[in-house]
C-alpha cells in the first residue's frame, strides 16, 4: 500500500525507524507500561507481554523509533488474527476478505506532540498487504487517537463494546473503496452532521442508517458524519 508519510518535526525526523525484533521485547514492554501510566482501560487497552512477544515472533510486526539506543515509540501491525477478533460482519465485508489490524501504539510522554502517532499509522499502512482492509479500534474519548486515524484516511464504521465492556470506535481503511467526502458542497446542508463523540446513542443511530464518521467536527470533541459512499443523502437520523 503506497502513501506518503506525513511531515514530522525535525526531532522526529532524526529518529531511527526500524522493524523491531524479538530481542527488543523488554524495551517494547517497558515503553508500553510508561505510555499507559495513569490512563484507564476505558481510554487505552493494556497489553500483556505475551501478546507483544507473539507479534515479534511472527503474528505481525512492531515498528519502532529510537533516539540513540532508547525506544521512544512503537506501532503494532497484526495480520494473524484470532477467530473472535473478526470485524467483518460489523464492517459488512465478505467472510474471506483479507484483514490486518493496527493493534496499538505507544509514544514516550516526553516525545508526544511531535507527530509520531501519525507517522506510526502511515508506516504501518505502507507496510501492510495492499489487498488488506485495515482496521483499528479507538475510544470515543481518546480524541488524539481517532483524530490521527481520520487524518490518515480511516473512517468510523462501527461502535461497539469491547476489551471488558468499554466503548470503541471501529475504524477501517479499505483501499478498494473511495473515501467519503467530509463536506456538504455537493449534496446540500443535510448531508453531514457533527455529533459529540460521547453521544453513543446518536452515533449508533447514524451507523444503523448507513452513515460514517469521517473527520473531526467543528466543535471540540465532535465527529463529522456523512452518508456512506453510494448511500442516499438526506436528513440525518
Amino acid at each position: 500500500m503506497s502513501m506518503g508519510l506525513p511531515p514530522a518535526s525535525p526531532a522526529a525526523a532524526a529518529l531511527d525507524w526500524c522493524l523491531l525484533q524479538p530481542k527488543d521485547l523488554d524495551a517494547v514492554a517497558a515503553l508500553h507500561q510508561v505510555s499507559c501510566a495513569g490512563m484507564s482501560a476505558q481510554l487505552v487497552k493494556p497489553e500483556n507481554r505475551q501478546f507483544l512477544a507473539s507479534l515479534l515472533q511472527g503474528r505481525g510486526h512492531i515498528f519502532g523509533a529510537r533516539a540513540g539506543d532508547l525506544l521512544v515509540a512503537y506501532g503494532l501491525l497484526q495480520h494473524d488474527l484470532l477467530p473472535d477478533d473478526n470485524p467483518r460482519p460489523l464492517l459488512g465485508v465478505a467472510p474471506y476478505r483479507l484483514l490486518a489490524k493496527l493493534a496499538g501504539a505507544a509514544v514516550a510522554p516526553h516525545w508526544r506532540g511531535q507527530g509520531l502517532q501519525r507517522s506510526l499509522i502511515a508506516r504501518r499502512m505502507a507496510h501492510a498487504d495492499s489487498r488488506a482492509l485495515l482496521y483499528v479500534t479507538a475510544a470515543p474519548s481518546n480524541y488524539p487517537s481517532w483524530h490521527n486515524l481520520l487524518a490518515c484516511g480511516f473512517v468510523v464504521r462501527g461502535l461497539q463494546l469491547c476489551y471488558g465492556g468499554f466503548p470503541r470506535y471501529l475504524l477501517a481503511h479499505d483501499p478498494s473503496t473511495p473515501a467519503p467526502l467530509a463536506t456538504n458542497t455537493a449534496t446540500g446542508a443535510d448531508s453531514f452532521v457533527d455529533v459529540d463523540s460521547l453521544d453513543l446513542a446518536r452515533q449508533h443511530a447514524l451507523l444503523h442508517a448507513g452513515w460514517q464518521g469521517v473527520a473531526p467536527g467543528s466543535a471540540a470533541g465532535s465527529l463529522r458524519w456523512v452518508p456512506a459512499p453510494g448511500a442516499a443523502a438526506g436528513a440525518p437520523p
